[in-house]
């Protein structure tokens, strides 16, 4: 440490904080002023008896007085030398780590039901997106949803059975507007994408190429740090569109253009799932870079610390009786009471120096702020009855099953319930009772959930045969069989058939939801409501989905294009 001391390269020293130095100067010179200017009063000596004054008041001399002046200007000057960052010599620094993400972006036009890939367009691509995410690309991954409109249905997430869960029941007719309209869709991925320091990975699967602008696709990339690898899921020979009876073809030669662009990669469909594997294998070995952003042309080393050293020297003759302990108290005050994970300069705020982190999540807690106590959360239990109460059942389910508790096992089977995923609830609960036989509530709710299943299962319409060909609206069917408004007399058992095949077409499972939450939820006693057995519990994710995005476009979240064909 002395070397650096004894080798100063006094053509390289300077300051690195030198914005500072007028403040400082300007400081000294107002505490020289003031010692100049200062008069002791001696009022209060005569508060002492005349007779004990001698023995109580010793006389000074006035150098010591000067010299305690002195020394506080010395003192603060070598603080401000020491701020300003003196420095001489340079060090390497190492670069942060960042991660890419990954965005799937899937057709849902109409003309992905085409049958020239097999079993239809959409099927096969679903079927890509489950082998892609086995093979786990290991980034962040987010799914888009887009036809006439663009929508976000999972964000960016690493738990790929959220996304694969979505994925089964996806449906042309699920979505809002029809057409493929492209502008909308990478306007939404320039916000997914905007300031991403790693290189961010987009696979856009589509079928119509004829809409997809080359100067679009070029202008997106040069404007974003991201890489697109295309996928077109059609034949060149092509396929009838379902219902429109249009043809839909690959363009061959828009596809080889789109090739040529530096950062986009066509990928070929594979009767195996080795071109998906492939792709995640990309993705997973390029998923962290170096972040050079903050790094400066040169790094200097501050050694201002060294003049701690001299501080702290005369600093030690400044001690008087009592001070000692108003420092304490001073540095105190000014010092965090949060644990040893010093916070990030942009994530610090000023009640850190008062509250530990825990403090302040449950203050959000208490404020009914409960997505914010969340996150604050550290406890995997806390964290789970917070996101409960903010309505994320998802994550609470993550954070409970953290916590091997039987309270947050208890609770656990309660998430399940608000799901509508009653056989997980129903295992759950048994496990509770393994562990805690005693736990009445556990034994109530639990014949609440057997209740709820085997009254699903009387409700189902398993008979009736699913027709995906979406119903024609405000259209009058001539056939024999019409029950929607034909003319002819529907007898009651007709009109029963019609309800369960409208049931079943429209993908709906009715269910009442639980009441509000208990107030001993928190502990793991919280009970079912004994009237949530009333109807089927809703568990379709794509009629969710349906719905989330209609309204999206109703409280003008999402913009819709009308485009030139209707599929």
């Amino acid at each position: 440490m002395l070397e650096k001391l004894k080798h100063i390269d006094w053509e390289k020293f300077h300051f690195l904080r030198t914005d500072y130095l007028w403040f400082g100067v300007g400081a000294i010179l107002i505490l020289a002023i003031g010692f100049l200017f200062y008069k002791e009063n001696y009022a209060w000596k005569k508060q002492i008896t005349k007779h004990l004054r001698p023995y109580v008041i010793q006389k000074g001399n006035s150098w010591k007085m000067i010299l305690i002046r002195l020394s506080i200007l010395i003192m603060f000057a070598i603080g401000l030398v020491a701020f300003l960052g003196p420095t001489w010599s340079q060090f390497k620094a190492p670069a942060k780590k960042v991660t890419s993400q990954f965005a799937i972006a899937l057709d849902m036009s109409q003309s992905m039901l085409t049958t020239d890939v097999s079993p239809n367009r959409l099927e096969r691509a679903k079927f890509k997106i489950h082998d892609l995410l086995d093979a786990n690309p290991k980034a962040a991954t987010n799914l888009v949803l887009f036809s006439g409109s663009t929508h976000v249905a999972i964000p960016f997430t690493t738990d790929y059975k959220i996304i694969g869960d979505q994925l089964d029941g996806l449906q042309p007719r699920m979505m809002p507007q029809s057409g493929t309209e492209f502008s909308l869709l990478f306007k939404k991925l320039d916000t997914l994408f905007t300031n991403n320091k790693a290189e961010g990975k987009i696979l856009l699967i589509t079928d119509d190429l004829d809409n997809l602008s080359i100067e679009m696709v070029s202008s997106f990339l040069q404007q974003n740090n991201v890489k697109l690898y295309l996928y077109p899921f059609a034949t060149q020979s092509g396929g009838t569109i379902p219902v429109h009876k249009q043809k839909s073809a690959l363009d061959l030669s828009k596809l080889n253009s789109l090739d040529e662009l530096d950062q986009v990669e066509v990928l070929e469909i594979t009767l195996d799932n080795s071109d998906v594997e492939d792709l995640a294998k990309a993705i997973s070995a390029h998923i962290v870079f170096e972040d050079k952003t903050d790094q400066q042309d040169e790094n200097w080393e501050d050694q201002g610390y060294w003049l701690v050293f001299p501080l702290a020297f005369i600093f030690l003759f400044s001690f008087r009786k009592g001070w000692a302990l108003n420092l304490i108290i001073i540095l105190l005050c000014f010092s965090s009471c949060s644990d040893g994970n010093k916070p990030k300069k942009e994530d610090f705020k000023f009640k850190d120096l008062w509250y530990t982190k825990e403090y302040q999540a449950q203050q959000e807690y208490d404020a009914k702020n409960y997505t914010k106590a969340a996150v604050a959360f550290k406890a995997p239990m806390h964290k789970g009855v917070a996101y409960y109460k903010a309505g994320d059942y998802l994550s609470a389910e993550t954070a409970f099953k953290q916590d091997n508790t039987v309270s947050s096992l208890y609770n656990l089977g309660l998430t399940y319930a608000k799901l509508g995923r009653l056989a997980e609830s129903e295992a759950v609960f048994e496990k509770v009772l393994e562990k805690d036989p005693s736990n009445t509530n556990a034994k109530s709710n639990l014949t609440h959930v057997k209740q709820a299943i085997t009254e699903m299962e009387a409700l189902k319409p398993e008979d009736v045969n699913v027709n995906d060909k979406p119903i024609a609206k405000n259209e009058q069917n001539k056939s024999p069989e019409d029950l929607s408004g034909g003319g002819q007399k529907a007898t009651k058992k007709d009109m029963q058939k019609k309800r369960l095949e409208e049931t079943a077409e429209t993908g709906k499972r009715k269910g009442k939801e639980l009441d509000e939450l208990p107030d001993n939820f928190k502990s793991g006693k919280g009970e079912l409501p004994k009237n949530i057995l009333m109807r089927k519990v809703d568990d379709d994710p794509a009629l969710f989905l349906s719905k989330k995005f209609r309204y999206q476009i109703k409280k003008g979240m999402v913009e819709t294009k009308k485009t030139n064909n209707s599929w």
